[in-house]
């Protein structure tokens, strides 16, 4: 994804009733909106990162990264055959209130 949208794209995944972002997303959305990374996987000496927030704060914090200046896409799975939905939030770009 970070190649079709741009790699300064932050990639949302929702995740079961949460939002998570891993590599250097993940710190910058530490950084950014106050929240604590936390391991997510070790192998092989290397320890990956995740920054997660609940599903309903996804307008919120979105809002905020964009008004920072950040290009953020969210990844939605739905439905039984794994369809990913993509939306991608630009700054200076109006979105509806709800998801």
């Amino acid at each position: 994804m970070k190649k079709r949208f741009g790699e300064e794209t932050i990639i949302l995944f929702h995740v079961a009733d949460s939002y998570e972002c891993f590599l250097g997303d993940s710190r910058l959305v530490s950084e950014a909106l106050g929240i604590p990374q936390e391991p997510y996987l070790r192998e092989s000496g290397t320890t990956i990162y995740v920054t997660r927030f609940p599903a309903k704060e996804l307008v919120e914090y979105r809002r905020r990264l964009t008004a920072l200046g950040y290009t953020t896409c969210t990844n939605e799975t739905r439905g039984g055959d794994g369809r990913h939905i993509l939306k991608i939030y630009e700054p200076n770009e109006s979105e509806p209130d709800e998801e």
